[in-house]
């Protein structure tokens, strides 16, 4: 695969600039939504033809889920229609497509990690904005891979969604810091979920997958205090009470999954959350000094 171009969409991202970064020997052309607005069919048209590429991953989304849920018209000109449109390139110049999914988009069907052979029930408007994008590019390309993740954390220190060190100055100030025990999911690195997709790219593997970070259904409770832990930091983090954290969102409390169709392929190199999540600590703590 040296050589070929690759596209990422949603650039400015934590995900879109760890794979702009991270795809070592390949020539990859990284577009934020500045440079490339995906509800623009002339811009989207104009990039394509600009960068030509051989491969295009598609991370750029409405990714604020109450958001979504004030403003459906948004999370589906954006989420759904922005896919199609890059989806319609893909379709005219024939180019694979990664398009970057969420493990939300399952639901609350079942209490256990949920694998890519379970039913789609999303809840929210952002899921279900989602889970149309999917069926765009199952129903229209013929090379496509679905990548559904989520939990992210990795990426910049000063990037406005930086889940850990967002947390890390809140417990910097505070002796208690509150979280929600009923939410689980997969802290998922995002320099290691960019190394999946790679690799999957360069054994032209397509179809629906999930990728995340093993974590056997983490609490966000359980998540937050592995990081004040990680961070040294003398601050108690306890279960936030009900109605703490209201969300307009109806979001999904079991996001958790396991990558089962890539342990069926061997091709799973996604480690434990636990010392991605210290490894990343560890590189913030040096930046912080």
């Amino acid at each position: 695969m040296s050589g070929r171009k690759v596209l990422v969409t949603g650039a400015g991202g934590m995900l879109g600039s760890a794979l702009v970064r991270g795809f070592g020997g390949w020539s990859v052309a990284g577009y934020d939504s500045d440079g490339m607005d995906i509800t623009s069919e002339e811009m989207v048209e104009s990039v394509f033809a600009r960068e030509k590429p051989d491969i295009v991953i598609h991370t750029a989304a409405y990714t604020d889920v109450d958001g979504c849920e004030r403003d459906p018209e948004k999370a589906y000109r954006v989420n759904t229609m922005g896919t199609w449109r890059v989806v319609s390139q893909c379709m005219e110049r024939e180019i694979p497509l990664v398009y970057i999914s969420s493990t939300g988009v399952y639901g609350d069907d079942t209490d256990t990690p949920h694998s890519e052979f379970d039913p789609v029930a999303p809840r929210s408007v952002h899921h279900r904005s989602k889970v149309e994008a999917e069926k765009i590019v199952r129903d229209h390309l013929g090379k496509f891979l679905i990548v559904r993740t989520g939990w992210l954390f990795g990426g910049d220190i000063g990037h406005r969604k930086n889940f850990v060190y967002k947390r890390y100055l809140e417990a910097r100030e505070k002796e208690t810091l509150y979280s929600d025990a009923s939410q689980r999911g997969n802290p998922t690195c995002v320099e290691e979920l960019s190394g999946q997709i790679e690799l999957l790219l360069k054994k032209k593997v397509y179809g629906v997958y999930n990728c995340v970070n093993r974590a056997n259904g983490v609490t966000r409770l359980e998540y937050v205090s592995k990081i004040v832990e990680l961070f040294g930091l003398d601050c108690r983090v306890a279960e936030a009470p009900d109605g703490m954290f209201e969300r307009v969102a109806p979001v999904s409390k079991n996001e958790s999954a396991r990558n089962c169709k890539l342990d069926l392929t061997g091709l799973n190199i996604m480690g434990d959350w636990e010392p991605a999540l210290e490894r990343y600590i560890e590189r913030l703590r040096k930046e912080i000094r």
